[in-house]
């Protein structure tokens, strides 16, 4: 190296100044304004263009990493405050059960309930679509919604209202399908909205009682004027009703069969005659059943038992 001069060695190099937001430099690897591919390091440079430092692009990574995982972790931490306590119900004398299992740390699943007088409650079960983030922002502003909504105009009044904030927030890009309820301890009956969700099943006696007919409106947030179509059911002790995300029945194992809703209601049946919760025995039930296949959706299921 002695007969060399240290320009022959040089290589041309990354160069930003020490104040430049890592998120901007990111931003310009993505959309290729700069090569990091061909660097191993980037110089910092002061405002007068002086040399004060190196960053390897690792630990540019690194530190990227680090701060999605921060912000999802806590992006997870609230969705799960966003989870309505199921004891919303025990005012009723009606045992409730739920469970939820994003597959991406935060997601697009979530259930609700909301006791809204001496006699009636309200709940929903939502599946939004999309995964992670950006499904968990979707699902932010629905609960938001909810929450604040006082439900004067009735279920259909409260979807009409959702629909409209729905698109004009996200402009028919997001949309979500859901099971809406209202229930009337008085009248023993339940209002329900399926907005496009269909994944429910009704026990009555242990035996399955078709709920197809609930069926048939359109997902929220696709078409910017619904019309939701109401269906009443009449409830009688002992009655029980699911209601799940398709992510649970979906779930498929190493050989390529999925879990399916005979296992679910079987499963269901099961816990209700040995009297224990579903929310129990059916996540080590999927575990068992998926193996070292990866957890392919977000899971949820609410339950009431009347």
């Amino acid at each position: 190296m002695a007969r060399n001069i240290i320009a022959d060695c040089m290589e041309e190099a990354l160069v930003f100044t020490g104040e430049s937001n890592i998120l901007l430099i990111q931003e310009r690897f993505r959309r290729g304004l700069e090569k990091p591919d061909k660097n191993d390091y980037i110089v910092l440079v002061d405002p007068d263009g002086i040399f004060s430092g190196m960053l390897s692009l690792q630990d540019l990574v690194d530190h990227m990493v680090e701060m999605t995982n921060d912000d999802i972790a806590l992006a997870s931490l609230l969705q799960e405050r966003f989870l309505s306590n199921t004891s919303e119900t025990e005012f009723f004398n009606i045992h409730s059960d739920a469970w939820w299992n994003s597959v991406k740390g935060v997601g697009g699943d979530f259930y609700f309930i909301k006791k809204l007088n001496e006699t009636r409650f309200f709940a929903a079960l939502c599946d939004v679509s999309g995964k992670g983030v950006s499904a968990s922002l979707v699902v932010s502003m629905v609960w938001g919604f909810l929450k604040g909504h006082t439900i004067q105009n009735g279920l259909k009044g409260l979807l009409i209202s959702l629909n409209e904030s729905m698109v004009s927030s996200f402009h028919m890009e997001k949309y979500l399908t859901g099971f809406f309820m209202i229930y009337d301890s008085v009248k023993h009956k339940i209002c329900i909205a399926d907005m496009g969700h269909a994944h429910t099943a009704f026990l009555r006696k242990g035996q399955m009682l078709s709920l197809k007919k609930t069926c048939g409106n359109l997902p929220i947030g696709v078409e910017v004027e619904i019309e939701p179509v109401i269906f009443n059911l009449s409830v009688q002790n002992g009655d029980m009703l699911l209601v799940y995300s398709d992510g649970i029945p979906e779930q498929d194992n190493p050989d390529g069969k999925e879990f399916g809703e005979k296992r679910l209601i079987a499963l269901m049946k099961q816990a209700a005659e040995n009297g224990r919760k579903l929310s129990k025995i059916l996540p080590p039930a999927l575990e068992k059943f998926r193996g070292h296949t990866p957890q392919r959706d977000d899971m949820t299921f609410l339950q009431f038992m009347f």
